[in-house]
């Protein structure tokens, strides 16, 4: 069976991250406690990017960074007005007032939306789609966040997954998913034209995102008999998900 389904696949140029360790001397807090100044991080942060050839237009950190390991702070860094990110700085040491630190790249809700609108425009897509994720992302591999895509009353989902970090920049794709509820409605539609007849529901324990080889168990119930389907992806090519479907021995 094959299922319509937008799918996007890209890096998210520009998204940075320092993979070095970077140093900040600090002042001492309240409790005695060095810390790194909003002014020093930001300006320290704006430094690193610049050497590695990629100058922000703005960098905003909230808070201090207090010099205590593990303690961390976030920082806005503005690369252009459709493409910003989220770090996390984590202190890795201290000695005395110099403290050691590392960032993690992330985005925000709000920037992850931001960019994938901006990639679903890129890809050809409705360049008024309006985007909603649950939550930002952070730049391990493997990290997802799920997102839904508004475009023409039509809403369709998906899940931007890190792929890697590689240097400076954080790649994602977007995977394809069906929801549940229209993976109920598509294993009907598909059941009528072999049966000849419509089921009167279908019940799925899931979404079913579009990877090779996920799976998806469903109830099927015709007045007073049920059956039990499991539904598997075979196949995504483009914007397509192809999946098959079986009873559950």
């Amino acid at each position: 069976m094959r299922k319509a389904f937008g799918r996007l696949a890209g890096p998210l140029v520009g998204v940075v991250a320092a993979v070095a360790p970077m140093v900040g001397c600090g002042t001492d807090a309240a409790d005695g406690v060095p810390a790194v100044s909003t002014a020093d991080l930001q300006r320290d942060i704006a430094e690193r990017f610049a050497e590695a050839g990629a100058r922000p237009q703005s960098v905003t950190c909230k808070d201090p960074l207090v010099g205590e390991v593990g303690q961390t702070a976030r920082c806005d860094v503005t690369m252009s007005p459709t493409n910003s990110f989220e770090p996390i700085v984590t202190v890795t040491g201290v000695d005395g007032e110099t403290v050691d630190y590392e960032l993690l790249p992330a985005l925000s809700v709000e920037q992850l939306e931001r960019a994938v609108a901006r990639l679903v425009a890129e890809d050809g897509g409705p360049p008024d789609s309006t985007v909603t994720c649950q939550a930002g992302l952070l730049g391990r591999p493997g990290e997802v966040a799920r997102c839904d895509v508004t475009a023409g009353g039509v809403t369709l989902r998906r899940t931007a997954e890190v792929t890697g970090v590689d240097g400076l920049m954080m790649n994602f794709d977007l995977v394809p998913m069906l929801t549940k509820a229209e993976v109920e409605r598509s294993l009907l539609d598909e059941l009528a034209r072999h049966l000849g007849r419509r089921p009167d529901s279908a019940t799925c324990s899931g979404d079913l995102e579009g990877r090779p080889g996920n799976s998806v168990d469903c109830a099927v119930t015709d007045g007073p008999e049920s059956a039990a389907f499991i539904l598997t992806v075979t196949a995504v090519d483009g914007d397509r998900i192809d999946y098959s479907y079986a009873p559950r021995g």
